[in-house]
């Protein structure tokens, strides 16, 4: 991979990151970090670079349904905080809170009763501070 073709996944990355989380939470959480040196640039780099350059950026899904992917992967393997970010970006990516808690309650006969009530508690919160 050239220099040329990762620095166009980085842009497409933070446009999807901006457009799905905001302006603030790119420069706090993305760009800072993959400017710097050490693990945490790595990760936000692959962050910016792989997941929202290259994933994020394919066509043959809109954002609203990689939204919703994720968000029952993350709920299944219990990532709170993640469900916590990616209610917020389903929501900037045009998914209603409505459609969030129907998600939510779509998972409960796969993931179990307990891991969904702690997925809810997370998706309410995030839809709360929103």
């Amino acid at each position: 991979m050239t220099s040329t073709e990762n620095a166009d996944r980085r842009t497409a990355g933070e446009q999807v990151v901006r457009a799905m989380f905001g302006e603030d939470f790119l420069r706090d959480n993305m760009s800072a970090a993959a400017d710097g040196e050490g693990p945490g640039a790595d990760m936000a780099r692959l962050a910016l670079e792989q997941c929202f350059g290259e994933i994020w950026s394919r066509p043959g899904l809109d954002r609203r349904s990689r939204s919703l992917v994720t968000l029952g992967v993350l709920m299944a393997q219990g990532h709170q905080w993640e469900v916590r970010n990616h209610v917020i970006g389903g929501l900037g990516n045009g998914l209603t809170p409505q459609e969030i808690m129907e998600a939510v309650i779509q998972t409960v006969p796969y993931i179990g009763l307990p891991a969904a009530g702690q997925a809810m508690g997370s998706a309410a919160r995030a839809i709360e501070e929103t």
